[in-house]
């Protein structure tokens, strides 16, 4: 059963998260960016394949760079009263992973065929390491779903390593027929449903630092005003102003 890459992303882990009741987890390097540090308006850059991720890590490097952070911040000077920042994000915090996906998913407990239009993702590079498995809801389109180590903290209860990820992948490929045949609950004090699947079970790799920052590919995005008018008011809607 040979693992399919669907793609790269820059990003990096909460560390050592205290809402996590799995002490020998370090850092959360969950396939669900949820719990990942990433670029705030990649999507926006339209840069990105058909599975939500990028297909070289040169676009991934790329997008990265190009991002824009914005901040609202409160002034009662103002009207109204706040005011934004446009800042770039640091490319040396960024650690660059690759994600590959097994071609099975669980349904109900039954394995089926993960049928996927193959990305064009380049091969993956000298220099990444497997940091595990992680089990994720996903239909094979568009981005990942739940992941119940992480997002429902079941971590509390297998084996995980210190990234809250599977080593073996007879192990994750059993925990997602379990998630899938619905025969767990979510930990305590863990917010969320918990999700009927279909699951999938995803290989997670990163690049090991240091690493030459890779080339840019293409030209530098432009962030037009209106675009950046249009972020601005995405974040006023969802209470993105701060003291």
């Amino acid at each position: 059963m040979e693992p399919l890459l669907i793609g790269y992303f820059p990003g990096y882990p909460i560390k050592q998260p205290e809402w996590l009741e799995a002490p020998g987890v370090e850092e959360v390097c969950s396939a669900n960016r949820a719990h990942i540090h990433l670029p705030e308006n990649w999507y926006h850059q339209q840069r990105h394949n058909a599975l939500m991720h990028f297909d070289s890590e040169e676009i991934a490097w790329t997008v990265l760079q190009d991002d824009v952070l914005l901040t609202l911040v409160s002034d009662d000077t103002l009207d109204p009263p706040w005011h934004v920042g446009i800042l770039r994000l640091s490319p040396k915090d960024f650690d660059l992973y690759a994600y590959k996906v097994l071609p099975v998913r669980l349904v109900e407990g039954h394995h089926e065929e993960l049928q996927l239009t193959p990305p064009k993702a380049a091969p993956l590079p000298r220099g990444y390491e497997r940091l595990g498995y992680d089990v994720v809801s996903w239909s094979g389109t568009g981005d990942f779903g739940c992941c119940p180590l992480s997002c429902n903290g079941d971590a509390r209860t297998q084996p995980v390593n210190r990234y809250c990820l599977l080593d073996q992948r007879m192990q994750a490929l059993h925990l997602a027929r379990v998630y899938s045949e619905g025969n767990w609950e979510p930990g305590p004090h863990y917010c969320g449903r918990k999700d009927p699947g279909p699951y999938c079970v995803v290989e997670v790799w990163r690049k090991c630092k240091p690493f030459a920052e890779p080339k840019r590919s293409g030209d530098p995005f432009e962030w037009s005003p209106d675009l950046l008018r249009n972020l601005v008011q995405q974040k006023l809607a969802n209470g993105g102003v701060y003291e």
